[in-house]
């Protein structure tokens, strides 16, 4: 009878572990895991204006090299009432991935000895030329979405020396102005901002 007990109770110990080792089996089938990773590039955002990066470069006067050609009473390269300008901005948006809108503006700087020197009109791609009615509203802009694969924008901007009814300055100032140490200062924004 002590053979039979010994049996018995080594079979309920094999039939546990088996029991155990089935368990552990059936559940691994459904607990096994795997890992992996996946990569995707992330969007390129590198605008150039004037061959220069914005990314690295927020000060970009050192490339508006602004021209006056002069005319049969005027010097080249001088600035005096009635004379008229431009300045070319040149973008490269090779290295952008995402749609933009590009926005340009400007304002005279307060330490400016002429007031009455505006952006006048602005022409992109050597397109026509358009005239800003209003000077004190000269803002600038273009949506360049990702789906038109355009690549580059070049903008020539004019600029004037008003000296008409619509001039601030008078002729006493603007003579004023001409003996001025101080160059005439424009100041020129660019905004760059991802549209979504």
């Amino acid at each position: 009878m002590k053979n039979y007990k010994k049996s018995i109770v080594l079979l309920a110990i094999f039939f546990t572990f088996l029991t155990i080792f089935l368990i552990i089996q059936t559940y691994a089938k459904y607990i096994s895991s795997a890992s992996g990773e996946t990569s995707i590039s992330i969007a390129k955002w590198n605008i150039k204006v004037n061959n220069k990066s914005i990314k690295t470069d927020t000060n970009i006067s050192s490339t508006i090299a602004p021209v006056f050609p002069g005319n049969e009473n005027i010097a080249s390269n001088i600035l005096a009432p009635t004379a008229e300008g431009y300045f070319d901005l040149n973008f490269d948006f090779t290295d952008a991935d995402v749609s933009f809108k590009y926005t340009i503006t400007s304002s005279i700087a307060e330490n400016s000895p002429v007031k009455d020197f505006v952006i006048s009109g602005y022409s992109i791609d050597n397109g026509e030329r358009i005239e800003f009615e209003d000077y004190s509203n000269n803002s600038i802009s273009e949506d360049i979405l990702l789906s038109s694969n355009i690549k580059n924008r070049s903008i020539r901007i004019f600029l004037k020396w008003i000296d008409d009814d619509s001039a601030s300055m008078s002729n006493e100032e603007d003579t004023i102005a001409t003996t001025s140490s101080t160059p005439a200062i424009c100041n020129v924004n660019i905004n760059f901002t991802q549209i979504v």
